[in-house]
Order: C-alpha cells, then sequence, then structure tokens
C-alpha cells in the first residue's frame, strides 16, 4: 500500500482482518483508525515543490489508494452497514462520506448503485441506514467527473420509484432531502438533462397532489430547488399545477401556498413576482383567508401573503389595501375570548385595578389546547409587520386604521402572538423616526432645540409624525398595561417601543413619566438571571433615550429611585448591563444641564449627580474593574466634567488625576484624550486647580500623541491640544510652547499638526525662533510636495496668517524665500511630476501673507509685477506672478494700474496653456478688487473676441468675478453679466451640444447670478428649455448651481415650475438627461422641500436613468483586445448618487418597491456602479431592514463575485490588484453591518457567506467592523 502523504498507510489486511472480526468493539476501532487516515490523507495539501511533478503522478494524487484497496476497503465498510452494532453502523457511514469525496469512478458507482438497493430494502433498519449513508454520499461525492451525470440520473430514478402510496413518511422525508441537496449541488446536470428534469417535475408535482400531508410539505423545499436551479420547468409545468392546486380541495390548497411561499424566497422570485402580476394567484390566495374556522389554511394563505410582501413588493401592489384589511381583521380573531374592543381608551386612574386583573387573569392563564386561532393572529401580525417595514408611502394610512388594532391587541393572551403585534408596532415607530428625518430636511427645517416650552405644533398636521402624537395616550396606556406584566419578553418589548415612542416624538412621554420610571427602576433593580438582564438592559437603553429626549423636570422627581439602581448597574458583573448603565448615566449628565448653559444644577439634581460622580470615579480607581469598562466610565466621567463641572469643583484634586493616569494606559489612552478635549472646552470646569491642571496635563498628551498607533490621523489627540491651548491662552509657558513644537516637528505634515502650531504661535509669539529652527525646512518642504488636499493647504494658510500677525514686516522676507522655494526651472512640471499645484498653493501663502500686512502690499505686488514685465521671465516665473498678482488683486483695488490689466490680458495668447489659465486666473480676481474698472473690459472682450480659447479665457476671468463677488455687488452687475453669457459660441455648429469646458463655466456663473435676481432670470431660463440642445443643456446644468444655493430667497418663484426644469431627465439627448440628474441630486440635497411632492413624477425618470440600455454601449478594439464602451455609464452613475441623496432626504416618498430593485441591480453593475450600490444597500438596511433583510439571500451571487481574488496573468498590474482589494473591502463594509442587524434564519446563504469570509484570515479583522 502506498506510503505516500495523500494516501492512506494502514495496513490493508490487519484493517480487514477487524472489520470481519466477531468483536464489536475491533470493527469500530477498524472503522475509527480508517476515518482517521482518510481524514489525513483528503486533507493534505501538497506543498510547492509538489507542483514540479509529472502528471502520472498528479493524476497518482487524485485518489487515496490503489485500485485493489480502495475496492476492497469500500466492499467491507458497505457491509457492515448491515452490521447489527449501532456504533459500527455511524462509523461506517463515516468512512463512505470520506470515500466518495476522492473516489474511483468505478468504486462510487457501486457505492451508490450498493446503498440505493439498501434504501429500496424492505428491510427498514437496512433500509434506514443506507438513507442515512446516501444522504452523506450525495453531500460530499465530487461535482466534476465522467460519472457525475450516470450517478445523479441513478439516484434521481431509483428514489423517485420508492414513492408510491404506502412509503414510510421518514424514509420519504429523508429521501426528499436527499434530493434537494442533489439538486443545488449537481444543478448543471439536471440542466444539461431534460429527461432528468421532466422526470423529478413530474413525479414531485405527483408527490404534491396526491402523498400524504407530511410528505406533501417535505417536498416543497425539493420542488424549490429543483425550479429554482432549472427556472425554465415554472413556465413549462409548475405554473399550471399551481393555479390548478389553488382550486382544489384544502389541503392542496395549503400545499400549494407553500409552493409558493418557498419558490418566493428562493431564486424562483422573479418568476412568482410574475404570475402575481398576470392577477391569477392574489385575488385566489385572498379568499383562502376568508374562512377562519380553517385555522391551517388561513394561517398558509397569511404566511404566503407575508412572503410575497416582502420579496414581491412591485407586484403586490395591487392588492395591499386588502392584504391590510384582511390582516386586521384576522389579528383580532379570537373566538374564545370576549370583548376585545373595550381597551381603546384606557383610563389611567384605573391602572391598578386593570393590573390586578392581568396578573389573575395571568394565574389562570388560557389554557383552552384546541384552540389554534392564535396561529392566524401571529401569521397576521407578522403580515402587518411586513407591510409596514416595506410600505413607508403608508405610513400615514397605517397610523389610521393600523395603529388602533394593534395597540388594542397588546393584551393579547398568547405570548408568541403579543411579541409579534409589538414588533410590528416597534417597525411601525421606527419608519416614524426615519420620515421624520427626512420631513425636517425636506421641510427646510432645523432640529428643534429641546426646552421646557418647546411648541407642540412643530409638525405640519399632515406629517407622519402628527398621527403618532394624535395616538400616543392610547398608546402609552396600553404599553403600561403591558410593562408590569409577568412576561420578561413583553416588559422587555415594552421599553424598545418606549425607547422608539422617544426618538420618534423627541420626547412625548411627559404626561407617563411617573408610571414609566417607576417601571424602569423595577426592571434593573431586579437583574438576577440572564433573563431578567435582558430586560434590564432594555430598560436602561431606553432610559438613555428618555433623559436625552425629555425636560430635565419630567424624572427629576424621580431621580432619587432611578439613580441608585443605575449606579447598582453600573458595578453589574455582566459586562452588557454595566454598558449600558454608564450611557443612561451619560445621557443623564447631559440632559440635566446642555452643553454651556451657566444656570445653577436644579437643586433635586445634587444628589443624584454627585453619586453617579462617585460610583464613576471609583470605578476608573479600580485596577480590578475590566479595561473595557472603566473606559466607559472614563466616557461618563467626562460628560459629568463637561455639563456638572462646577458642583466637582473641591474633588478637582483627587479626580482630574484619574483622567491623567490613564493616558499611561494604551487601551484608554484615546478615550482619555477625548475626554480631556472636552473637559477643557467646558466654561463650568475652572479654577487654579483646574488651570493647574491643563498645563499639567498638556504635555502628557503630547506623549500620547507620539505613542498613539492611529499613524494617520490622530484627529482626538491634536483636537485636544487644540482644546487645551484654546483654555490655556497667553498663560502658556514659553519653555512649554517651545516643547510642544518640538514634539510636534514629526507630525507637522499633517494639517492637524499645522493648525495648533498656528494656535501655539498666536499665543506665544516668543516660540517664533523654535518654529524657524525645528518647523520651518520641513514645511518649505511639505509645500513643494502639497498636492490638492484643500485641508493642508487651509491649514498652511492658516499657519502663515498666524506667522506673519507675528512680525507684519517678517512679509518682504517671507515671500522671497517662499518663491525661491519652489526652485529654478526652465519650464512647468508635466502632471506625472505632481503638476502645478505646488505653485498655485505657494500663490494662495503668498496671498495670506499679504492680507495679513497690507502696509507691504505694494513692495510685494513690485516683485511679481516686475517679473511678467521682464521679457527674459521663464515660464513658471511667469505663472506664479500671474498667480500672485490674482491673490493679492482680489484683496486689494489695483484700479490705478490699468497697465497691469492690459499686461495681464496680453498673456491669453501665450503659448503655454498654463500661463493662459493663470492670466485668466489674475484678469478676474483684479475685476474682484476692483470692478468698476476691469470688469467692463471683461465683459466687452467677450462680446467683440472671436477666438473660441480667449473667449473660455475670459469666460474663466468672469467666473472668478461672480464667485468672489459679495451678493450685493452681484445685484447691480447681474444685468451687465447676463448677456455675455449666453453669446454664441463661434465653433458649435446647429444641433450640437456644445464644448464641456465652456458650458460648464457658463453654468458655474449663470446658475449663481440666478440666484440674486431669481425673478428676473428664473423665467428666462425656463424660456430656453425648448431652444436647442446646447441652451438645454447649459440650463441644465445652471439649475443644479441654482439649488446649491440655500437661501429661501427665490423659493416660491422656483417651485412651480421646478418639475419643468427637472423633466429634463427625460429629455432626447444623453448629456442634458445627465446634467438634469445632477441638477436632481442638487434639489434633492440642498432644497428637498420643493421637490417631496413631485417625487411621484420624478421618480420614474430617475429609476429608468439607472438601467443599463444596449442601445449605449458598442465595441471597440483596442489592440488585441476587444472593450464595451458604455455612453450610459455616466449617467447610471449620477442616477444611483442622487437615490443615495433622496434616501436622506424624502425616505417617507420614496418607491421603496422599485427603489429596493433597483439597488439590487446595481449590484451586477460594472465596478464604479457596483460601489455605489452597496453604500445605497448598506444606507437602505439601515433605514429599512425589512425591505432589505428578506432579500439578502439574492445579493450572495453578486457578493461572491465581486470578493473573489483576481486571477494573475502576465499583463495584470499593480493597480488591478489594488482596485480588487478595495472593491472587497467595500463589499465587507457592507456585508458586515447588514449580517449584524439579521440572523441565519432570515437569510441562511447570506449569513454562510460571510461566515466564510471571517473565518479566513485575511478578513477576519473585518467581525467587529462598526458603520
Amino acid at each position: 500500500m502506498s506510503k505516500g502523504p495523500g494516501h492512506i498507510s494502514i495496513s490493508l489486511a490487519g484493517l480487514l482482518e477487524k472489520m470481519r472480526s466477531t468483536d464489536s468493539d475491533h470493527r469500530v476501532m477498524a472503522l475509527i483508525d480508517l476515518n482517521k487516515e482518510l481524514s489525513r490523507a483528503l486533507n493534505y495539501i501538497p506543498s510547492s515543490s509538489s507542483s514540479t511533478s509529472s502528471s502520472a503522478s498528479r493524476r497518482q494524487e487524485t485518489t487515496y489508494t490503489d485500485d485493489l484497496t480502495e475496492k476492497a476497503l469500500s466492499e467491507n465498510v458497505l457491509k457492515l452497514l448491515s452490521d447489527s452494532n449501532a456504533e459500527v453502523k455511524s462509523a461506517s457511514v463515516s468512512c463512505i462520506a470520506l470515500m466518495v469525496r476522492r473516489p474511483r469512478q468505478n468504486v462510487l458507482s457501486n457505492i451508490v448503485n450498493s446503498l440505493l438497493d439498501g434504501v429500496s430494502s424492505t428491510d427498514e433498519e437496512r433500509r434506514d441506514i443506507s438513507c442515512l449513508a446516501l444522504k452523506s454520499v450525495v453531500s460530499e461525492m465530487p461535482v466534476d467527473g465522467q460519472q457525475a451525470e450516470v450517478n445523479v440520473e441513478g439516484i434521481v430514478t431509483r428514489v423517485f420509484t420508492l414513492f408510491k402510496s404506502d412509503i414510510n413518511p421518514q424514509l420519504a422525508s429523508e429521501l426528499l432531502q436527499t434530493l434537494t441537496d442533489l439538486f443545488n449541488r449537481f444543478s448543471f446536470v439536471l440542466t444539461n438533462s431534460q429527461n432528468l428534469q421532466n422526470t423529478s417535475i413530474v413525479s414531485l408535482t405527483n408527490i404534491l397532489s396526491t402523498a400524504r400531508p407530511t410528505i406533501r410539505k417535505r417536498a416543497i423545499p425539493t420542488i424549490s430547488a429543483l425550479v429554482s436551479t432549472n427556472p425554465g420547468l415554472f413556465d413549462s409545468a409548475l405554473k399550471a399545477h399551481i393555479v390548478k392546486g389553488l382550486s382544489q380541495d384544502a389541503e392542496s390548497i395549503r400545499v400549494w401556498l407553500g409552493v409558493i411561499a418557498t419558490l418566493a424566497r428562493g431564486g424562483s422570485v422573479h418568476k412568482i413576482g410574475a404570475l402575481l402580476a398576470e392577477g391569477q394567484v392574489g385575488d385566489v390566495i385572498l379568499a383562502q383567508t376568508q374562512n377562519p374556522e380553517d385555522t391551517e389554511t388561513v394561517e398558509a394563505a397569511l404566511v404566503a401573503l407575508e412572503v410575497l410582501a416582502l420579496r414581491c413588493p412591485t407586484e403586490i401592489t395591487p392588492y395591499i389595501q386588502n392584504i391590510t384589511e384582511r390582516a386586521l381583521a384576522l389579528v383580532k380573531f379570537d373566538p374564545n375570548y370576549v370583548d376585545l374592543d373595550n381597551d381603546d381608551d384606557v383610563e389611567m386612574d384605573d391602572e391598578d385595578e386593570d393590573a390586578e386583573d392581568d396578573d389573575d387573569f395571568e394565574e389562570d392563564a388560557y389554557s383552552d389546547d384546541e384552540d389554534d386561532s392564535w396561529k392566524i393572529r401571529r401569521s397576521a401580525a407578522k403580515l402587518l409587520l411586513a407591510l409596514i417595514g416595506t410600505r413607508n408611502e403608508l405610513l400615514a394610512d397605517f397610523y389610521n386604521i393600523a395603529a388602533p388594532v394593534l395597540v388594542s391587541r397588546f393584551n393579547e393572551r398568547e405570548e408568541s402572538v403579543r411579541l409579534e403585534v409589538l414588533a410590528a408596532f416597534e417597525v411601525l415607530l421606527k419608519q416614524t423616526t426615519s420620515a421624520r428625518a427626512a420631513e425636517i430636511v425636506s421641510g427646510g427645517r432645523n432640529k428643534r432645540k429641546r426646552s421646557e416650552g418647546m411648541d407642540e405644533d412643530y409638525t405640519p398636521d399632515d406629517s407622519v409624525v402628527s398621527y403618532l402624537r394624535a395616538s400616543l395616550p392610547q398608546l402609552t396606556s396600553a404599553i403600561l398595561k403591558q410593562i408590569s406584566s409577568k412576561s420578561v419578553p413583553t416588559r422587555q418589548q415594552c421599553f424598545v417601543l418606549l425607547r422608539e415612542i422617544s426618538k420618534a416624538l423627541n420626547g412625548g412621554l411627559d404626561d407617563s413619566a411617573n408610571s414609566i420610571c417607576a417601571a424602569a427602576t423595577s426592571a434593573i433593580r431586579s437583574v438576577d438571571s440572564s433573563t431578567s438582564a435582558s430586560l434590564a438592559i432594555a430598560a436602561l437603553s431606553f432610559l438613555s433615550a428618555f433623559f436625552a429626549y425629555h425636560p430635565a423636570k419630567v424624572y427629576a422627581d424621580h431621580l432619587g429611585q432611578l439613580v441608585p439602581a443605575i449606579v447598582r448597574c453600573l458595578k453589574d458583573k455582566l459586562q452588557r448591563i454595566s454598558f449600558e448603565a454608564f450611557s443612561a448615566a451619560s445621557s443623564l449628565a447631559q440632559a440635566a444641564r446642555p452643553k454651556n448653559n451657566a444656570s445653577p444644577l436644579p437643586s433635586n439634581f445634587n444628589t443624584p449627580i454627585r453619586q453617579l460622580f462617585d460610583a464613576t470615579t471609583e470605578i476608573i480607581a479600580d485596577n480590578s474593574v475590566d479595561a473595557d469598562v472603566r473606559e466607559k466610565a472614563l466616557e461618563t466621567l467626562g460628560y459629568l466634567f463637561v455639563h456638572e463641572g462646577d458642583t466637582f469643583t473641591a474633588s478637582y484634586s483627587t479626580t482630574l488625576p484619574l483622567i491623567t493616569s490613564r493616558l499611561a494606559n494604551e487601551n484608554t489612552a484615546t478615550t482619555a484624550v477625548s475626554v480631556i478635549g472636552k473637559i477643557a472646552e467646558s466654561p463650568l470646569c475652572k479654577g487654579k486647580d483646574f488651570d493647574s491642571w491643563l498645563l499639567q496635563v498638556l504635555p502628557e498628551v503630547v506623549v500620547a500623541l507620539r505613542r498613539s498607533k492611529r499613524s494617520t490621523t490622530r484627529i482626538a489627540e491634536f483636537s485636544c491640544l487644540s482644546s487645551i491651548l484654546t483654555r490655556v491662552g497667553d498663560k502658556l509657558p514659553q519653555k512649554t510652547a517651545v516643547d510642544i513644537v518640538g514634539e510636534l516637528q514629526p507630525f507637522i505634515e499633517s494639517p492637524t499638526a499645522l493648525q495648533v502650531v498656528s494656535l501655539i504661535l498666536s499665543q506665544q509669539p516668543d516660540c517664533r525662533e523654535t518654529v524657524d529652527a525645528q518647523l520651518s525646512p520641513t514645511i518649505m518642504a511639505l509645500i513643494k510636495t502639497a498636492s490638492s488636499n484643500q485641508h493642508l493647504s487651509e491649514a498652511l494658510c492658516s499657519f502663515f496668517g498666524a506667522y506673519v500677525d507675528g512680525d507684519q514686516d517678517c512679509v518682504t522676507r517671507l515671500v522671497p524665500a517662499l518663491v525661491e522655494n519652489l526652485g529654478k526651472h526652465s519650464a512647468l512640471p508635466d502632471a506625472t511630476n505632481g503638476g502645478t499645484s505646488t505653485y498655485t498653493i505657494t500663490a494662495k501663502l503668498i496671498g495670506t501673507a499679504v492680507a495679513h500686512s497690507q502696509r507691504n502690499a505694494a513692495g510685494v505686488l513690485a516683485l511679481f509685477q516686475k517679473v511678467i514685465r521682464s521679457s527674459k521671465a521663464t515660464e513658471p516665473d511667469v505663472y506664479l506672478s500671474l498667480l500672485c498678482i490674482g491673490e493679492i488683486g482680489r484683496i486689494t483695488d489695483l484700479s490705478t494700474s490699468p497697465d497691469l490689466f492690459d499686461k495681464v490680458l496680453g498673456f491669453f495668447d501665450n503659448d503655454s496653456e498654463e500661463v493662459r489659465s493663470a492670466a485668466a486666473f489674475a484678469a478676474g480676481n483684479l475685476a474682484v478688487g476692483a470692478p468698476k474698472v476691469f470688469l467692463p473690459a471683461i465683459i466687452k472682450h467677450i462680446e467683440t473676441v472671436k477666438s473660441e480659447a480667449t473667449r473660455l479665457l475670459l469666460l474663466h476671468s468672469l467666473k472668478e468675478v461672480i464667485l468672489h463677488s459679495s451678493s450685493a455687488q452681484l445685484e447691480l452687475l447681474a444685468d451687465s453679466l447676463w448677456k455675455p453669457l449666453f453669446a454664441d459660441d463661434v465653433s458649435t455648429k446647429e444641433g450640437e451640444i456644445g464644448d464641456d469646458g465652456i458650458r460648464n463655466v457658463k453654468a458655474a456663473c449663470i446658475g449663481k447670478l440666478t440666484t440674486t435676481a431669481p425673478g428676473k432670470f428664473i423665467p428666462q431660463l425656463q424660456e430656453l428649455l425648448r431652444s436647442s440642445p446646447k441652451n438645454r443643456a447649459i440650463v441644465a446644468a445652471a439649475v443644479r448651481y441654482t439649488l446649491i444655493d440655500t437661501s429661501s430667497s427665490y423659493d416660491e418663484i422656483i417651485a412651480p415650475i421646478i418639475v419643468e426644469f427637472l423633466s429634463l431627465m427625460k429629455d432626447s439627448n444623453l448629456i442634458v438627461r445627465r446634467l438634469s440628474l445632477a441638477s436632481l441630486n442638487s434639489a434633492i440635497q440642498h432644497k428637498p422641500h420643493l421637490i417631496v411632492d413631485k417625487l411621484n413624477t420624478i421618480q420614474p425618470l430617475l429609476y429608468d436613468e439607472t438601467h443599463v440600455k444596449k442601445e449605449l454601449q458598442r465595441e471597440v478594439v483596442m489592440g488585441p483586445f476587444k472593450v464595451i464602451e458604455d455612453d450610459g455609464l455616466e449617467n447610471r452613475k449620477t442616477a444611483y448618487e442622487t437615490m443615495y441623496t433622496l434616501l436622506g432626504t424624502c425616505f417617507s416618498r420614496i418607491d421603496l418597491p422599485t427603489f429596493t430593485e433597483r439597488v439590487m441591480a446595481s449590484l451586477s453593475d460594472v465596478t464604479e456602479v457596483k460601489v455605489l450600490g452597496l453604500m445605497l444597500l448598506l444606507r437602505l438596511g439601515q433605514m429599512s431592514p425589512t425591505s432589505v433583510i428578506p432579500r439578502l439571500d439574492d445579493i450572495v451571487v453578486a457578493m461572491k463575485a465581486m470578493m473573489k481574488d483576481v486571477e494573475v496573468k502576465d499583463d495584470t498590474v499593480k493597480q488591478d490588484l489594488e482596485r480588487k482589494e478595495e472593491m472587497q473591502r467595500s463589499t465587507l463594509r457592507t456585508a458586515v453591518p447588514l449580517y449584524k442587524i439579521s440572523n441565519p434564519q432570515q437569510a441562511p446563504q447570506f449569513h454562510a457567506f460571510v461566515n466564510g469570509l471571517l473565518a479566513s484570515d485575511k478578513w477576519r479583522d473585518f467581525k467587529d467592523y462598526q458603520v
């Protein structure tokens, strides 16, 4: 026998002898030994050196032993399946499962045939063990190989012949499960065999029509697996059976309802959707809910409707109203319970009596075992949850018709039903919260500040929130009755509802605060088991929201009971409880006195706040406490200091050092830094001890900065430094300032570090020498490597502004140094060498320096005037000089130098494109500083110039004027600027769309001007909607720039006609449609209140642009390759970007079914669209989980393609690998959060997929990923 690592190395003779032994222990041991050897050989992975072996050797590795040995082993193991010992049988099955992983074909066929013979046997024991072994073989045997088709065909044919009227139900169930696995694993075999498909579908439909009920139910997943992998069978065979089955007896109807639900859950959802859209089954399914006495049929119909509502939301739309009405009727169906509807108006005065009645009822708990009507009510509640979660456009209707019914069912006697009812109302509240956020944005309102005298009429009458407020008295009364229930899950869910009410209404529980606080206190006092722990966590989570969203006076009287209970939870041994307790404590600390509120802390808060403070500091000081808990305690202590710092003045000397000590611990240093920064900003923390502590902790924060593992940003550390330095002000000692500057040297390339240095310079000018010596060389080098990073540019400007403020005359030395820093070059660098960004940032810095030293402006300007007048000046010198003249001209009136303006215009004919661009920049900014003199000249040139290139440069100059002028200036200039912007382009022919560059410049200017005189210019833009494609494109682009202006001065003018502008989305020209999409995006982002009521008209146009349109694709030959060019790609990307914006501002008005469908489609598009689709999917999953979670299994195939590694070839470049890895990371950043908000029962394939990814070494770091 072979002894290779990929082969078993065990004595065959000895093994066979043990297998034939009369001692069952020997037989078991033989099988165990064989199992170990097979596992070792089959799991062997050859080393890289093995790849050089011959092809014959590689073929040998495909099996685990030689032919004779394999045959002997398989025959003997098969014989042991008939052993009298159960342990031997079980071990035999395990060995067979391993042997078929890498078998010879003849051996595999022998095993399969032998097992099929066993399954057909009349011996019950042999039949059962053979069935179990066959199931293992189907799960393990190779999917490839020449014999796969033969084996599959043999199994399918033989198994179906066993389904006779007298078949054992247990055997039938196991065989159907085996067939389900077979259809899933070997779908390609059935796809290629019409005969197998016909045999399978005929046999399964016969089973579904004639077999026993239990067997019928088990056949449903099997036929679903068959049809999902062979969708043609649905139309050719199954569809007719479904329609026919729904018209037969009750048993058949239940079966075929189950088939519909199962197919809709799986890959055949589109087929079921099409069947539903044809109108053949919708009314029929609804009709099956009419006879509640037939519990099983009604339950099956409700389950089918629930699945259809979740998986076929578009096709089910015509039936929604009838489905909702029926579900509401059935959720109340309780024939054995009298007087259902008398609890709608619960009086709080009778609360205690009601509670006693409830207790009596629970003691006599419902015991009618024959009453199964609760199944109908539970299914109806689940159906209502599905409807509420996917039909956000019907929220107002749900409040009118569904909310009262759901509230009346809070007292449901069957707990499983009651929890489903409460869950349905929770979804309604969450949808309300999302809709409220969108209403605030779309209404153009700021979030209202919570105060004791808040306006209850804040929301309009038609707001979803107003419906919740109207139902609040009945809702809270019903919750309070259940919150004292003996059922812990019910009480827990009640606290969840109260939390969601607080979020949705920004409060709202003022009138019920007494009862709620008492219930919360009771819940968090009774933590003595895992069950009550979950209740305490829910109660504490509610308290966090309750404190945050309600005025302090609402719960002030209850803090004497609440706070001691919270303090007890702070010290609880269960980490989740202590975490939630600290969150509640932090929330209370913030609510007791809002930030920057100097009014004294209410007297009845002193003791509770002190109790929290003492408990928190005690936990931080206790080294035996878990590090994560101490970190949460540190956060809470920070909130206590920020909001009630003046209360703890006497404790500064003992408690502030506790925070400092946390800086020394790497695990808590980041949190400590954040806390210190917040405390430093608080005006309530003051006094000698506090100021002394700030100076002491300042060097420690610098040390923490140096030690920080977050090498890329260190935002928290720099923010903390800035807060401390701002608070210390001019009290900062020179030595400390100098030391900090020295410590910041390694980080000076960071914008935040530069801002800190700027702050130090402004507070301690004496450290200039240190800055010059230690930082200036690095900063000068940084300028030369600066890219288009806006933050870095602003930080450098801030630094040089502070530097010049300390010595204004240093400009005369600084400007030449900045110019010299660029070096001497004969030509500007091209894009591969960094482009001209270094010159641009240098010019900005020089402009900043001059702005902070106006008295030296003339001298600096003279330097650059001299350069542009010199005939020997190089291209880089001229380019920089023009930029600097523009920067200086913007802040200084240079009208006394008209020759300068003419000289600048002269560079419009320069050979260098960069110099021409700089000249346009300079001319425009000179006109900003002296509009009366230079602007008319620019306008005159635009009207008279004949060169298209010169016209574009002049338009760029005009753009500088418009973008940098105040609104008051623009109002005076608007008329004179408008006409030149619509001057005809010389090069644009009739019917052409025009140059992108010219159009974009014109659109930016037109959009800005329109906001200055909307009454005059908006009608003119409206006129152009019916003109040439070029003008329509300009209008579409200009509207985008107009809508960016967030002022409401022109809202009334544009509101009636905005749809007319946005109707360009259906223009015949592709570019016009794309520009109009961008305008819609701008409107949704900046002016959602203008379009929220027009979305029914606009949404179809938006979604239409997300479709891949074959007519816009063309094949382009590039050398040996053929590439598909897609002219519609930019439109699709813009459309999906617009959908993302729409989700955040107009959620309650979105056509959620269509929106979700287009998001799913995006995941199968090109990479650029996939990235946008992943962002949309995550956001949609967070806002409407009910719409996304049922469809997670649908996206597994697309996500697997995204996660597949690049196949490295000879022409593969590093960028390809980097792009693929970023795509994979984007996929995980979407998949992991969705994985966490769902469970394996809701999306089994998705969970298996993500689990597999997170188990790999490459992606295991994403396990703890948080959005």
